[in-house]
């Protein structure tokens, strides 16, 4: 700034009220353009809401990109935020429980705005409570708001679906993985429709897909058992716990002889989009991406600006069937 200043033949404070917005003489204001552009002068944003105790940063840790559903929700987080005047910083954690804490000691250091979380940890208990933060999916620590979809409702509507299509046998596929409380719900409700319609049922977990040679074989595994499964018992239908699981599942079963969906109808999780617009394919359990997302970025505004109450609440977002080419209609 002072470069700019002294190339431009006014005080450091002018340059300051021009990068402020405050009023400044016609022709001082294009002195000082053109200083800042034959200078190349960027102003340090972060620097400058430390000093006034006012940041709009926002740190997004989430696990991966790597899922239309990750992807998806970035997309959309990142635009409500900006609309909210707050720039995102994507803090990328791949699971890893030492990287989220550094991206939350990093909050702290830099005096970040606020935090939103996807983590399968207990990293919610390492963030100090005077920070503004929303999880999605998971807070164990009841300290912070939660925004989760439908869970339960998801793994009741997915046994509807297959039972509305006559199927006498189903499948629910989970992940032995971090016992995360929104798949275990996605079981549970399953499970419980599955009993109140008095449909058959078997329940076979599969590593999580992060490892991907133990996950392919245990993909195997479960696909050899739905086939003699389906010589025994005739079509079946079967509820992955995501949509990633469906896809794999879905070509295992085809590669072992049998046809999806007229022997084998699959049903997943997330209902995601390949591109804007273009769903993946497949029958899915839908979750509402555009409204998790506006949802918490409204919940985190409103703890940044001190409009929120007291009491800690948790938001579930309705879930919806999403007819694909793995089922028949």
């Amino acid at each position: 700034m002072k470069d700019v200043a002294k190339d431009a033949h006014v005080s450091v404070a002018t340059v300051s009220n021009y990068l402020n917005g405050k009023k400044v003489r016609p022709e001082v204001e294009e002195q000082v353009k053109r200083s800042i552009e034959k200078l190349h002068y960027v102003r340090n944003d972060a620097a400058r809401a430390l000093k006034i105790s006012e940041s709009k940063y926002v740190v997004f840790v989430l696990p991966t990109v790597w899922s239309p559903f990750f992807a998806e929700l970035t997309f959309w987080i990142q635009r409500y935020l900006n609309e909210k005047g707050y720039k995102m910083i994507l803090s990328i954690s791949e699971n890893k429980y030492e990287q989220e804490k550094s991206y939350v000691k990093m909050a702290e250091e830099q005096r970040v705005a606020g935090i939103i979380s996807i983590s399968y940890s207990d990293l919610n208990s390492h963030v100090p409570s005077n920070i503004p933060l929303v999880s999605i999916e998971k807070d164990d620590t009841g300290m912070f708001p939660l925004v989760t979809s439908d869970n339960y409702g998801g793994g009741k509507t997915a046994a509807v679906e297959f039972s509305k299509r006559g199927l006498k046998h189903l499948v629910y596929i989970g992940t032995s993985h971090e016992g995360f409380s929104p798949m275990i719900a996605r079981q549970s409700g399953f499970i419980d429709q599955c009993n109140d319609l008095g449909i058959k049922y078997d329940i076979y977990d599969v590593p999580s897909v992060r490892n991907p040679q133990r996950f392919n074989e245990a993909i195997k595994t479960v696909s050899a058992k739905i086939v003699e499964s389906f010589k025994e018992a005739g079509p079946i239908g079967v509820f992955a716990y995501s949509d990633e699981t469906a896809l794999h599942l879905k070509s295992q079963i085809e590669s072992d002889g049998l046809k999806v969906p007229d022997d084998i109808q699959i049903i997943g999780f997330d209902g995601g989009k390949l591109y804007i617009g273009t769903d993946l394919g497949i029958s899915s359990i839908r979750q509402n991406v555009q409204e998790i997302a506006l949802k918490t970025t409204e919940l985190l505004d409103s703890q940044i600006s001190g409009k929120t109450s007291d009491d800690i609440r948790r938001f579930m977002i309705p879930v919806s069937f999403k007819e694909g080419n793995t089922t028949i209609n």
